[in-house]
């Protein structure tokens, strides 16, 4: 597709024109899949929905390569997370799974108290217009997952505690599988950097995890099953 396509020429600050680009898309990239193979990508990456943070160009991915589950700060202990990854593990099969946050992310400078505050105000004046009636019991029950700032922290050490997390939470849930690699990153939007964070894993796994789940199959699977308890441990290597 032709790089802003969506707008006419010189005038990017006009409506984008979404029909003008699908169009061409069409016309000019689309090709059909084959539908008996279905989805190819095995790499999930749960990153924030700012649209400065796209794994799709800072890993140069084609189409069909990772599949990304976005929400606001890329946070991972949110119902949409857990529901997605395990849906996908029982449909098909993950190989990696990135956690990716971002610097001069907008989840800085903001925190749950304050975005109920201003949904309880209701101003009139905020951009788009004021949110309907009962938008108040909303606000309080839902949870924004903004970072947490501890005193004298800079950002980027906001950022590798706040990975860290995340990584943590998935690894340690049941629902997401011990012999799925997962690993924390933070993309620099001042250089395009992907930088690694150190989660304290091994290569993505806890070692504790796979024998505790090599010792679960151990006990519930019969001698037929061996293999399947040996795949595991030579996957977790």
């Amino acid at each position: 597709m032709a790089k802003g396509l969506g707008h006419p020429d010189f005038q990017a600050f006009r409506p984008y024109d979404f029909k003008a680009a699908n169009e061409d898309y069409m016309a000019n990239v689309f090709s059909k899949p084959n539908m008996t193979v279905g989805a190819k990508s095995r790499v999930g990456i749960i990153t924030c929905c700012d649209a400065r943070c796209s794994p799709d160009q800072f890993f140069r991915f084609g189409e069909n390569e990772a599949f990304v589950i976005r929400n606001g700060g890329g946070r991972t202990a949110t119902m949409d997370v857990l529901r997605t990854i395990a849906s996908i593990e029982v449909l098909s099969d993950i190989k990696e799974l990135k956690v990716i946050h971002h610097t001069d992310c907008g989840a800085l400078a903001c925190s749950d108290d304050w975005i109920r505050s201003m949904i309880s105000k209701n101003d009139p004046s905020m951009k788009d217009g004021p949110f309907l009636a009962g938008s108040k019991q909303w606000a309080e029950a839902l949870t924004y997952y903004a970072f947490s700032w501890e005193e004298g922290e800079t950002e980027r050490e906001v950022l590798e505690r706040s990975v860290v997390e995340d990584v943590q939470f998935l690894r340690s849930h049941p629902l997401i599988k011990p012999s799925i690699p997962i690993t924390g990153w933070i993309f620099n939007q001042e250089n395009g950097a992907v930088e690694e964070v150190d989660c304290g894993l091994q290569d993505g796994r806890d070692p504790r995890l796979i024998e505790l789940l090599k010792e679960q199959l151990s006990k519930t699977l019969n001698g037929e099953m061996k293999g399947v308890i040996a795949s595991i441990g030579k996957t977790a290597h």
